[in-house]
């Protein structure tokens, strides 16, 4: 994975920080976020009782006393209902960027203004309790807890390092003694490395615990790499089965109808390892990614519709088409972007053993993008780029590009033509094509940087689309104000029709 196998065949990393099992470490703070919300709680109770009763000569001692403590009791009751039942099952907010928090936190009220409310109702209480108190009570929990929150998760990770910093150890043969390895742990441990990753490929068990035992002598801890059938096992393939932590070895076969369009349910990681592991298998295939856009272009063009379903697979590239998914029991199910795919696909082929084309977009993008992929993935093999004119072809253009792209030999064609005409190239080319072929759209520029994508934090919570928008509106408004429109429009159709 890091460096040149090859040559160096043995490759472990010290890291500074505490970047390992950061769910299980933080568990214990996550009790302290619930204390700040049930205080928020509390503020925003008292806030709100001053609110309404300022101007007003009342007994305080009285009004705390009597209705109101109940309705004090009831809400606090309430939030912590609310946390066990809402906020337990969302992830910490220590691994959260803000919009997500503020997110988070305001489904959260929601979920306990419903509960409040229900409760007022059943006990004929609503009719005389203050909607002033209640508003303001709901509005000042939310902005409490949100900035109690945001607080407390800057206090907790500048003091826990989560951007860990990352520096790497080449071991070359013949392999070190003991006292050489300590002395390259020590001095590599710099500031406060912590942490020791071994990567198990090329290594054998006697090296792993011969750096093991040296790095406990040097006073830190050790963690090695998963392999599985020659695959290092990344970030975002592991779940845990019966017990154990396992990876998916295939794409599973059952598919999910949308409109017509069969989709894979996938993720990414899993979408990218299965490819690889059947590269040879997949020759002259295609792959798509459809969004919103094609698949109501699908459901209103038949024709389209096919070329989609000629695929090998289907991929969702859309959030909305995930929700499908996961609202009919398909666990695990993702959004599979194609940029995201051609990221995941490009660091797991570093090694060289599977190649690449570029068939599409602009000279200019192709150069920029050879140039970005092979800075930021060194040994990764470009068997060819070539950018077609912007016009339909000739039939003699058409079988010279075939000629020239079969000639190059690559493992993956990627197809940078846009939707819908990339998967009409595909499907008119299947069978044609010594290689598997993708259609990818803005990928290509994406990678290129010629067209800057949605920061991840847009993108978790579905608004990339959004954010595309405000970069080109000419073009893609009436895509999306009109498409977006037909997709709910077929969608409540079919929700009546399956009634």
């Amino acid at each position: 994975m890091l460096g040149n196998t090859a040559k160096v065949p043995h490759v472990f990393r010290i890291i500074k920080g505490n970047t390992m099992n950061r769910l299980q470490k933080i568990r214990y703070p996550i009790k302290r976020v619930y204390m700040l919300d049930i205080f928020a709680l509390i503020c925003a109770f008292f806030a709100a009782m001053f609110i309404r009763y300022r101007a007003e000569v009342l007994d305080w001692n009285e009004i705390i006393g009597g209705f109101y403590m109940n309705i004090f009791v009831i809400v606090v009751l309430v939030q912590i209902g609310t946390l066990l039942a809402y906020d337990a099952k969302r992830a910490p907010i220590f691994v959260l960027d803000p919009v997500e928090i503020f997110i988070n936190t305001f489904k959260s009220k929601i979920f306990f203004l419903c509960i409040f409310i229900l409760y007022l109702f059943l006990t004929d209480k609503a009719a005389t309790v203050s909607r002033i108190v209640v508003t303001a009570l709901v509005v000042l929990d939310f902005l409490f807890d949100y900035v109690f929150r945001m607080i407390y998760r800057r206090i907790y990770n500048s003091s826990h390092t989560f951007n860990a910093d990352i520096k790497v150890i080449h071991l070359r043969t013949p392999f070190p003694s003991n006292e050489e390895l300590l002395g390259m742990l020590r001095k590599r441990e710099a500031v406060e490395a912590v942490e020791v990753l071994i990567h198990q490929k090329g290594a054998t068990d006697e090296e792993i615990r011969r750096v093991t035992d040296a790095a406990v002598s040097a006073g830190v801890r050790v963690y090695s790499t998963l392999d599985n059938l020659g695959y290092e096992v990344k970030e975002g393939i592991s779940s845990t089965v019966s017990g154990y932590l396992a990876i998916p070895l295939a794409i599973r076969k059952k598919k999910y109808e949308l409109f017509g369009v069969k989709y894979s349910v996938s993720k990414t990681e899993e979408a990218v390892l299965h490819v690889i592991r059947h590269i040879r298998e997949l020759s002259g295939n295609y792959i798509c990614f459809s969004n919103v856009h094609t698949t109501v272009m699908a459901k209103e063009n038949p024709d389209y519709r096919d070329v989609l379903n000629g695929a090998a697979f289907v991929f969702p590239d859309g959030k909305p088409i995930v929700a499908r998914q996961l609202s009919r029991g398909f666990i695990g199910a993702e959004r599979v972007a194609g940029p995201d795919f051609m990221a995941h696909m490009f660091r797991d082929t570093k090694d060289g053993k599977v190649t690449h084309y570029f068939y599409g977009a602009s000279q200019k993008t192709l150069d920029a993008l050879k140039e970005n992929l092979e800075k930021k993935y060194p040994g990764i093999v470009i068997k060819g780029m070539y950018s077609p004119p912007f016009r339909d072809l000739t039939k003699e253009e058409k079988e010279a590009d075939i000629k020239r792209i079969n000639d190059a030999g690559a493992d993956i064609v990627w197809i940078g033509l846009g939707a819908p005409k990339q998967e009409k190239w595909m499907a008119e080319n299947k069978g044609k094509i010594h290689g598997v072929m993708m259609g990818v759209g803005a990928g290509f520029d994406f990678h290129a940087g010629t067209i800057k994508r949605a920061p991840e934090w847009i993108q978790k919570i579905g608004f990339e689309w959004l954010y595309r928008l405000f970069q080109d509106p000419g073009r893609l408004i009436r895509r999306y104000a009109i498409t977006n429109a037909k997709y709910f429009f077929y969608l409540t159709l079919e929700k009546l029709k399956l009634g």
